[in-house]
């Protein structure tokens, strides 16, 4: 097979994955486009007309296509066209359903994110949505971290960067202000002294939660100025976790600890 007629069977299955993913985004009510739809089927269809073995193969899924399938039917017979491609979906193309609640979420509990010098948008909005998740009341945004006007903050957090309050300032203007609101700051980092994260802490106190640069994690003097310094523990050969993992690790570990005393008290 020559190199040009691969290259437009790619195209071909290029298009009939983008066709894929516009349905999915725009049926969250269950419904599809029946324009789009019959154009998916047709252009699967045209695939049996391939050199391609594997692409004669796929042409058959346009027979499981039907207007009355279901939102995970599709986007089941849409992997093997993904896989063709050799794509990986990231969190921000797949369908946010409408199972995400509709109202605002009004009484947040006291624990904040401090995030310095990050450079992994991803990572950023990765920590707004499971900010968002644990009802925390605000991010903190230090250094050089991305914000939520760059659109792949924006695209991670799913929509958490518009509702979890948050603001850029400087790390000893951020740390200063919080621990004067009385808030302990708990620095997540790998430190030969850093305490396990589950072991004697006070999660009644209201809580920021430090995280540093992905590669080089805190300076000292951030240890220094801390509160505490935690870790999470590993069992493998790395020692430590993505900054985005390990945020969320911490921050649930906190709000399970805090809703225990709320309802002993």
């Amino acid at each position: 097979m020559s190199d040009e007629v691969k290259n437009s069977d790619k195209k071909k299955v290029e298009e009939i994955h983008r066709l894929f993913v516009g349905i999915e985004q725009d049926s969250s009510d269950g419904k599809y486009d029946q324009m789009f739809l019959q154009e998916l089927i047709m252009q699967i269809g045209e695939l049996a007309k391939s050199a391609d073995p594997i692409l004669q193969k796929l042409s058959k899924y346009k027979d499981s296509l039907t207007p009355t399938m279901t939102l995970r039917h599709l986007s089941t017979i849409a992997v093997p066209f993904e896989r063709y491609l050799k794509k990986g979906m990231a969190d921000d193309e797949f369908l946010v359903t409408n199972t995400d609640r509709d109202h605002l979420v009004t009484e947040r509990v006291p624990l904040h994110f401090i995030i310095d010098n990050m450079r992994s948008a991803f990572n950023v909005g990765s920590i707004f949505r499971t900010a968002d998740t644990l009802g925390a009341q605000k991010i903190w945004l230090t250094g050089y971290t991305p914000t939520p006007h760059q659109p792949q903050v924006e695209r991670a957090a799913l929509g958490a960067a518009f509702v979890v309050a948050w603001e850029q300032k400087s790390f000893v203007e951020c740390v200063n202000q919080l621990i004067k609101e009385g808030y302990q700051i708990i620095a997540l980092e790998t430190s030969p002294k850093a305490v396990d994260i589950s072991v004697d802490f006070n999660f009644e106190k209201p809580t920021a939660f430090l995280i540093g640069n992905e590669r080089f994690g805190l300076d000292k003097d951030q240890l220094e100025i801390a509160t505490e310094v935690r870790r999470i523990p590993t069992f493998g050969i790395k020692n430590s976790l993505n900054a985005g993992v390990a945020a969320a690790i911490a921050g649930y570990e906190w709000r399970k600890q805090f809703n225990e005393q709320q309802v002993k008290v």
